[in-house]
C-alpha cells in the first residue's frame, strides 16, 4: 500500500482546538500539503472543516460565533447539560459534504464507545453524527446514539489518535493542545478540568516520539476548554508555534517534493 506523504494528528481540547486552525494556517502559508488527518473531539471538527475546504482563518469566526457552550442549550435529562445542536449547525452550514468519501482529504475521526469502553475510528459513510459524538464531552454534552451504540468524546480514551496513521505516512505532524503547565485555576471547574487533562495525558508523551514533528503551544494552559471568547488569541498561539518550527516544516516540504 502506498504511503501518504504527510499525516496530521489533531488532539481534542475544546476551545483550545482553535490552535489547530492556527497551525493549519501556517501550513497553508508555507505550502505544506496535508494528505490525511486523524482527529478527536475539537481536532475532529477542525480536521473535517479543513478537509472540506474551510479556510483556517474563517474557523475562528465560525467557532466563536457558534455559542457552543451557550446555557440556552441546556438539556434537562441525565445524558448531559448541553445539547449538541450547535455542533450540528456548524457542520450543516459550513460543510457542504455529507460523507467521508466526499472530503478532499481523508479524515479519521476518533470516538469513544461509552457502553463498551473502547475507542472507535470512523472514515466511511456520513460524518456529521460521528464528528458531533467525538466532540461530546461526557456529562457536559448529550451523547450520540449511532447504530444502537452510545458514542461520546474520543478524547476520553484516546486524546492523541496517532494509531490509524502509524506506518501509513512518510511524515507525521502531531498537534497537542492540552499542555498541563502549572495549575493556576484553583476553583471547582478548574480542578475538574485539571483532573480530566491529567487522566487523558497518559501515554501521549510516548506517542509524541513517533511524530516527525510535535507541536504543543505551552501558553494554551492559560485557557479553558470553554474559552471561545479568546478564539483569536488561541488561534494565534497555534500559528506562532508552527512558525517557530518553520525551518523544520520547510525541510519536511522539501523532502516531500
Amino acid at each position: 500500500m502506498k504511503k501518504h506523504n504527510l499525516g496530521l494528528v489533531l488532539s481534542g481540547g475544546g476551545a483550545r482546538g482553535l490552535a489547530h486552525a492556527g497551525v493549519l494556517q501556517a501550513l497553508d502559508e508555507i505550502g505544506l500539503p496535508v494528505n490525511i488527518i486523524s482527529g478527536t473531539s475539537s481536532g475532529a471538527i477542525i480536521g473535517v472543516m479543513y478537509a472540506a475546504g474551510v479556510p483556517p482563518s474563517e474557523m475562528v469566526n465560525i467557532v466563536s460565533k457558534s455559542k457552543l457552550f451557550d446555557i440556552t442549550g441546556i438539556s434537562f435529562d441525565f445524558k448531559g447539560l448541553l445539547k449538541t445542536k450547535s455542533f450540528h449547525k456548524i457542520l450543516s452550514q459550513f460543510v457542504p459534504m455529507k460523507t467521508f468519501e466526499e472530503l478532499a482529504i481523508p479524515v479519521m475521526v476518533c470516538t469513544t464507545d461509552f457502553t463498551r469502553a473502547k475507542t472507535v475510528f470512523h472514515d466511511k459513510g456520513p460524518f456529521e453524527d460521528v464528528v458531533v459524538a467525538s466532540c461530546s464531552i461526557p456529562l457536559i454534552f448529550s451523547p450520540s446514539i449511532i447504530n444502537g451504540n452510545m458514542l461520546v468524546d474520543g478524547g476520553l480514551l484516546n486524546n492523541f489518535p496517532i494509531e490509524p496513521l502509524i506506518n501509513k505516512c512518510d511524515h507525521l505532524l502531531g498537534v497537542h493542545v492540552n499542555p498541563l503547565g502549572v495549575f493556576k485555576r484553583k476553583n471547582i471547574s478548574g480542578m475538574i478540568e485539571r483532573c480530566f487533562q491529567m487522566a487523558i495525558s497518559s501515554g501521549n508523551r510516548q506517542k509524541a516520539k513517533q511524530c516527525t514533528l510535535f507541536l504543543e503551544p505551552p501558553k494554551l494552559s492559560n485557557y479553558t476548554v470553554f474559552d471561545t471568547k479568546h478564539a483569536k488569541e488561541i488561534f494565534a498561539l497555534g500559528y506562532n508555534e508552527a512558525m517557530k518550527k518553520r525551518d523544520a516544516l520547510e525541510n519536511m516540504k522539501m523532502k516531500i517534493e
